[in-house]
């Protein structure tokens, strides 16, 4: 997999395009914010969350129906920027589609992939994180292809046998660029955030490509 080749065809794709990308995130975020205050729980804004094994902004708190509401939610923005990368063009209803039409798969790969992941950091930190790269892309899987939720955390396993620690890898490409943000006081992140969640989408695009042969 050429990580290089990757993140060159995302700041391609990024260019004149950043504030269609970002502006469902920021909403995302607003309702995030308002269902924690209706439901407690607490919201933090980080680029990374590997919580959901994407570049998403959101990193949900201790409530667990907050953090499974706007994970429906956001597996709709991914398939948004999915069609983008492939069409070129942005189209909201792809959000509304995928959460009408998928949201109890992208529910049930959300809880089991969490389970597991959680179970083994539990054991030991190591093999959490092996299990959360395995099933980075089930959410991608489940919103992409008719494949069911609990289904999708095979295929996803399956994708990245042998590619674990070439995203793994990929993911850290992007830790030099974070930790800039605080000192550009965020304003790094109408750039970086396209950036990194077109590249993640390529990543996956290409696996998906690999995976076919």
């Amino acid at each position: 997999m050429n990580r290089v080749e990757i993140k060159e065809l995302a700041k391609t794709k990024i260019q004149g395009n950043k504030w269609n990308i970002i502006w469902p995130m920021l909403v995302i975020a607003v309702i995030t914010s308002i269902l924690s205050r209706l439901f407690g729980g607490s919201v933090n804004i980080d680029i990374q969350n590997m919580q959901s094994f994407s570049f998403s902004p959101i990193q949900y708190g201790g409530n667990l129906l907050v953090s499974l509401l706007v994970g429906v939610i956001t597996a709709g923005y991914l398939k948004y920027i999915l069609n983008f990368v492939r069409t070129g063009k942005f189209n909201t209803d792809d959000i509304i589609n995928t959460i009408k039409e998928k949201w109890l798969d992208i529910l049930i790969a959300q809880i089991l992939v969490t389970v597991i992941v959680s179970l083994c950091t539990i054991l030991f930190v190591i093999p959490g994180i092996i299990m959360a790269l395995a099933y980075t892309f089930a959410i991608f899987i489940v919103i992409d292809t008719d494949t069911k939720g609990n289904d999708a955390l095979k295929v996803s396993r399956e994708m990245m046998n042998g590619y674990k620690w070439n995203y793994f890898v990929f993911v850290l490409s992007f830790f030099g660029w974070i930790l800039l943000v605080p000192f550009t006081l965020g304003i790094l992140l109408v750039w970086l955030y396209p950036y990194m969640i077109v590249a993640s989408v390529l990543y996956y695009e290409k696996l998906k490509e690999i995976s076919k042969k």
